[in-house]
């Protein structure tokens, strides 16, 4: 049997998802991100693979091994390092293949984790783009070593060409939504029932920071009638 390694590449929560910061506070940005990645740990150690997390921050790493992950801290290099990182360390701690995945993916579950993995049995690179097929969302590699991580500009097709005759392209819709913009955050915010619970919670608190406040600068009219009585007849 295949023995299969999970990889996620986290970033420090302080400096993720600045492209949302038109819509975002740094603490609103950080608390998302942050349960995006609860919930996309949670779907890979659902599977029973080993998941590995490769990030910037020792806090991360000690949420993450509480969620039952193994987590090594390394410099902020980008996606790329991060995931090559990641696939040296599931080499050597014996695995046959690695899926390496965005900790992006509010809506990743189990079943489609275990999809792109099946896939693998029959190609030895398993490529799931993003919902506009220009980026990679999630890659599968039997061995981990078989191609160089290209995540970056464009990296769906610098995949493709990387894999050759030996890769296949796998749209996976659970997989193929990650957050970075404001309008992906409007797409999340539409489609919240299919998110992860934690996510789920975030845009909670999101919203009801959002809403209008009976008691800070939007007055009840029983308060303000109240600060302002009626003069007495005359």
């Amino acid at each position: 049997m295949t023995a299969v390694a999970i990889v996620v590449v986290a970033r420090d929560p302080r400096r993720a998802k600045t492209r949302l910061r038109s819509v975002l506070a740094p603490r609103q940005r950080a608390s998302l991100a942050l349960a995006m990645l609860d919930d996309v740990v949670g779907a890979a150690t659902r599977t029973r693979s080993t998941v590995l997390v490769v990030t910037d921050s020792r806090s991360v790493a000690a949420r993450v091994r509480r969620l039952g992950a193994r987590a090594t801290v390394a410099p902020a290099r980008g996606t790329r390092d991060g995931a090559a990182r990641g696939l040296k360390l599931a080499e050597r701690a014996g695995a046959d293949a690695a899926l390496v995945i965005a900790a992006d993916l509010p809506f990743a579950a189990p079943a489609d984790l275990r999809r792109v993995i099946a896939a693998g049995r029959r190609a030895d690179i398993v490529i799931v783009p993003d919902q506009d097929r220009v980026g990679t969302n999630a890659l599968f590699l039997r061995p981990p070593s078989r191609i160089a991580p290209l995540f970056g500009h464009r990296s769906l097709e610098a995949h493709r060409r990387a894999a050759g005759l030996r890769g296949t392209v796998l749209r996976v819709a659970g997989l193929g939504r990650d957050i970075d913009t404001p309008d992906d955050l409007r797409a999340l915010q539409r489609s919240k029932r299919r998110a992860g619970i934690n996510t789920r919670r975030a845009l909670a608190a999101i919203a009801s920071a959002a809403a209008p406040s009976t008691r800070r600068g939007s007055p009840s009219p029983r308060g303000a009638r109240s600060r302002n009585p009626p003069s007495p007849p005359r």
